[in-house]
């Protein structure tokens, strides 16, 4: 009897765990995050991200998540933006 009652509690357990994480996952899902190269900030390299962030704000508003400074290649470092999107390109 209790090795069946441990059973039946370790599989109740089991299933809130799943039925937690799927629905988490499911609210993820409605929104892509999106990454882009600014097209405000123009100049092929920042020093900072807070310059990023200002301009990502301007160019993306409410779909606006982040902006962030990123090297690209030996000397260039550009902005770029996170956004939500449902279609990325």
């Amino acid at each position: 009897m209790a090795k069946s009652l441990v059973s039946y509690t370790t599989f109740l357990a089991l299933l809130l765990c799943f039925l937690l994480i799927s629905s988490n996952e499911m609210q993820a899902a409605e929104g892509k995050t999106c990454r882009k190269r600014s097209k405000v900030y123009t100049t092929s390299f920042c020093l900072s991200s807070n310059p990023c962030a200002r301009d990502c704000k301007i160019e993306y508003r409410d779909d606006y998540i982040k902006g962030e400074c990123i090297r690209k290649g030996a000397f260039s470092r550009y902005c770029f933006c996170w956004y939500k999107d449902d279609k990325c390109t």
